[in-house]
Order: structure tokens, then C-alpha cells, then sequence
């Protein structure tokens, strides 16, 4: 559903931005090429660490930080790689978390979440760290189990295409962030501007630049 819908995507809308998020100072673009291949050389890592294609993955960024574009690279990566994933912790093999999440499995993955990509300053203790990634290849690799479509523990349910921009503020753990932010939008050529810990000004003075009506 939403792999193969980004590849078509990738191929007819490539170029212009599928998710913006705004964060403090920061502002990160990513276009579908530019989200595919994070999405790729997520799943790649996914696979080089040893977890077994089909296997849940718990992703604790999905709660700490729901509206993140690192987190919803993640969620498509798992998915990818044919994992359910399973937002929070409950217990897999498997585990992403954020820069000051201690939580641990027998494999973890802790994201720095730095607006650059850039690893952490001290290495995490008994974690592998996202900055990792870089070092994987540039290369679309689907699981033959196919594609999941599984969240915590549930097949997704339909998700309407989305065509037009849309902001999210602050957006709620759960599946709607993920449906909204992500799915929609590459099921139907849209895009998205989620902004994080920002005042009203700040989102009025955003969305003005990104051409979203407020009263959407």
C-alpha cells in the first residue's frame, strides 16, 4: 500500500516537497525521492542489524515524537521490510527511540533527531546510533514477504488520497498523524507541513510562507 504507492509517487511527482517539518530554527524539506531513499537506507539498516524480515518492530518515536519526519521514515522502512510496526515498546526484539529515551531491547536504535541528521555528541549506551544509516546503500530492497500494513498490532484501515497541502501542529500520537501526515499524501500527490513546538505567530507566519489557509 503505502512502498509500492511512494515508488509511483517517486516516479510521477518526484521532485517536489512530501513533507516539511518545522522544529525550533529548523525547517527540513524532503521531497518523495529525497524521503524514499532515507526510507530505503532505513530498511537496508533494518536488515544489516539482523532482524528478520516480517518481525515487529517497536517504535517509541511514534509516541515521543509522533509528527517527526525521522519517525515516519521509520514507520515506512519497517513496513518495507514487511515488519508491523508497533507504536511505544511492547516487548520486541526490535526498538527505535529518541535522543533521551533509556528504553532498551535486544536491539535498539537511538535517533539524535538533530535537524542535519548528525549522530549523537557521546555515543548512546548499549544502542546503535541512526547516524548509522548513512553508511548504507542507495538501493530499494523489498522484502519478498511484501510490504506490511500492520500498526500496533492492527491492519491499517483505508486512508482517503490527499491531493492538496496541509499543515499539522503539534500533531497527537496514533494513527491519524501517520495516516495524515504520510499516507494521504503519497497515496493521492499531496504534502505536508507539520510544525513542532511553535506559537501562534510562528504557525500563522508558516503557514502564510507555505500558502495554507489556517482555517483549512
Amino acid at each position: 500500500m503505502l512502498i509500492s504507492a511512494l515508488r509511483s509517487r517517486v516516479q510521477r511527482l518526484g521532485a517536489p516537497p512530501l513533507i516539511t517539518y518545522y522544529e525550533g530554527d529548523s525547517r527540513i524539506s524532503l521531497s518523495a525521492i529525497t524521503f524514499a531513499n532515507w526510507v530505503d537506507k532505513t530498511a537496508n539498516l533494518i536488515a544489516d542489524l539482523g532482524h528478520e524480515d516480517g518481525e515487529p518492530i517497536d517504535l517509541a518515536l511514534a509516541e515521543s515524537h509522533p509528527g517527526h519526519w525521522v519517525t515516519l521514515v521509520w514507520v515506512a522502512a519497517a513496513w518495507q521490510r514487511g515488519c508491523p510496526v508497533n507504536p511505544g515498546v511492547t516487548g520486541a526484539e526490535f526498538l527505535v527511540v529518541g535522543p533521551d529515551d533509556d528504553r532498551r531491547a535486544d536491539v535498539t536504535v537511538a535517533c539524535s533527531l538533530h535537524p542535519l541528521g548528525r549522530g549523537f555528541t557521546t555515543p548512546p549506551a548499549d544502542a546503535v546510533d541512526y547516524v548509522e544509516v548513512f553508511a548504507q546503500p542507495d538501493v530499494h530492497d523489498p522484502s519478498p514477504l511484501g510490504e506490511s500494513t500492520v500498526w500496533a498490532g492492527s491492519p491499517v484501515p483505508a486512508t482517503e488520497p490527499r491531493s492538496t497541502k496541509t499543515l499539522l501542529t503539534d500533531p497527537a500520537a496514533g494513527w491519524d498523524t501517520v495516516a495524515t501526515a504520510l499516507v494521504a499524501p503519497v497515496l493521492g500527490g499531496g504534502s505536508t507541513v507539520v510544525t513542532v513546538g511553535m506559537d501562534d505567530d510562528a504557525v500563522a507566519r508558516i503557514a502564510a510562507e507555505e500558502k495554507i489557509p489556517l482555517d483549512q
